[in-house]
């Protein structure tokens, strides 16, 4: 299943980029997400109005080690390791909300942590790194 959620980006012409769950691996505890190509995804100029309700993508980092699994994800402009890099903590998504509620990446950054708690922040396009060793390996 498939949940579109919104990752917040104040960005030029109110729009805000879309991504998607693809998979959840429970022995691993590891969610996949993904740009939502089926809405064009767009990391820089945004793919979804910003008067859209949809949830927020939010993560807590805590530098957690890498579960060893194997990578699924194909080269495009970049290796593959670019597209399938490693949050290091916990994502999660809030209630739905229009992200023209708000004016700066401060305030989703305070939306999340008043729906999470203490270090909860906006999850942005380019949070995942690369691991050495990554594909299978710990």
């Amino acid at each position: 299943m498939v949940f579109s959620i919104v990752l917040i980006s104040i960005v030029s012409g109110k729009m805000g980029m879309t991504v998607a769950k693809i998979s959840h691996q429970n022995d691993l505890a590891i969610d996949l997400v993904t740009c939502d190509t089926t809405k064009g995804c767009n990391p820089y100029a945004g793919d979804t109005d910003c008067n859209t309700r949809l949830p927020v993508l939010c993560k807590q980092i805590d530098k957690s080690p890498r579960p060893a699994y194997a990578m699924t994800c194909t080269d495009h402009a970049m290796p593959k390791e670019f597209y399938c890099g490693w949050t290091m903590g916990y994502i999660a998504t809030t209630p739905k909300v229009a992200a023209s509620t708000f004016s700066t990446i401060k305030d989703v950054d305070a939306y999340c942590e008043d729906a999470f708690g203490p270090g909860w922040v906006t999850a942005e396009f380019h949070d995942s790194r690369y691991i050495p060793g990554m594909n299978g390996a710990t």
